[in-house]
């Protein structure tokens, strides 16, 4: 028998493949079974939103679905229900200082109305819902308006009191309009309505930064569907939105629709208060 060898081989190492980094999008959560919640997703978050196998998204802010997303979701085939409404903030929200969903000011204060479907590339389709404004774009040009500037030159007759009088009105306006922007309550009851089908899981809730806007829809499920006390629903409002958000607060707590669905797809995790009578069951084809 050969004695031992002096330099025994090393056992071989193999190399293991680094796995690729799977990136969530900002604000990323697990709301319930089959229902998440984000910020806009970007491409760098593509690859981690493909291991979900998303059937739809639920778009809530005023911009179009960025290029970049709209080729994602045509190639995935995800439905997007975009909902066209603005971000929402009440007097003591800092409104000049936006940190959340990029809003563009705005006036929107009529319901939010379906205006059909818009094909997208690859067979994906999109449904908009957006809405009518009235009032505020009368007021840029309102002859009062003019008339106040015009008085104010004649009895000052000064230019830098023309400007400081135009800037003043320019401001209460600017704090008129925002408190014109309110949470869409029929916008709301649609988005609820599409929760309440499976058949539309897993899928994506996001607004641009995913704090305010998703916040009120997850608020109003948790509220409307899953019966969580009040208490709990604000705590995760604020968890997500900061302490801001007042007028959301105050809207998640008033609104009280009524819900159509059909039970064949009602979600597993449905939790409804029976007292309140508010979830109307139907029965659909299909």
């Amino acid at each position: 028998m050969p004695p031992p060898s002096p330099h025994p081989e090393e056992p071989s190492i193999t190399a293991m493949p680094t796995p690729s980094v799977q990136i969530p999008p900002l604000s990323f959560a697990l709301v319930s079974t089959g229902v998440y919640r984000s910020g806009c997703p970007m491409p760098l978050n593509f690859p981690f939103l493909s291991k979900l196998h998303l059937k739809s998204i639920i778009y809530l802010a005023d911009q179009d679905l960025p290029t970049d997303l709209q080729r994602f979701v045509s190639e995935n085939n995800i439905q997007v229900f975009h909902f066209r409404v603005q971000q929402v903030r009440g007097p003591g929200d800092n409104t000049d200082n936006t940190t959340d969903d990029n809003a563009d000011g705005g006036d929107e204060d009529s319901p939010l109305l379906p205006l059909g479907n818009v094909k997208g590339v690859g067979g994906a389709y999109t449904y908009t819902y957006t809405a009518t404004s009235a009032g505020v774009a009368d007021e840029d040009g309102s002859n009062d308006a003019k008339s106040r500037r015009g008085s104010v030159m004649s009895r000052r007759g000064s230019a830098a009191a023309l400007l400081f009088e135009e800037e003043r009105e320019r401001k209460e306006k600017k704090d008129k309009d925002k408190e014109k922007v309110e949470n869409d309550p029929v916008s709301m009851r649609l988005a609820l309505e599409l929760l309440l089908d499976n058949r539309n899981f897993p899928v994506l809730i996001h607004s641009n930064k995913g704090k305010h806007r998703s916040g009120v829809l997850v608020a109003c499920m948790r509220k409307l569907l899953q019966n969580w006390a009040f208490g709990c629903v604000k705590l995760e409002y604020y968890y997500f939105a900061g302490e801001k958000g007042k007028a959301d607060v105050e809207f998640i707590e008033k609104f009280e629709p009524t819900l159509k669905y059909d039970e064949r797809w009602a979600p597993a995790w449905l939790r409804y208060s029976p007292e309140e009578g508010k979830l109307i069951k139907v029965t659909k084809d299909g």
